[in-house]
């Protein structure tokens, strides 16, 4: 599957990079993937799977899967 990392998220990506890639041998909760991926779960304010928002808890991906994370948006004044 792969996973898009917005924001700053791609700081947990072990090369620093957009996109992670991750075999999935069958069908897995999303945040056990991201959980064993390295990704902090509270981190993720947004999880987009073909254009609709999904709940993180309740998400069974599969290998075929391609997942947008994005986090809370902080701002300046």
């Amino acid at each position: 599957m792969r996973i898009y990392l917005g924001g700053h998220l791609n700081f947990y990506h072990p090369q620093k990079e957009t996109w992670l890639e991750v075999k999935l041998l069958q069908p897995t909760p999303l945040k056990d993937v991201l959980e064993a991926s390295g990704i902090p779960l509270g981190e993720v304010y947004l999880v987009v799977i073909e254009g609709e928002l999904v709940d993180m808890q309740e998400t069974i991906v599969s290998d075929q899967s391609e997942v947008k994370l994005f986090p809370p948006v902080g701002g300046g004044c």
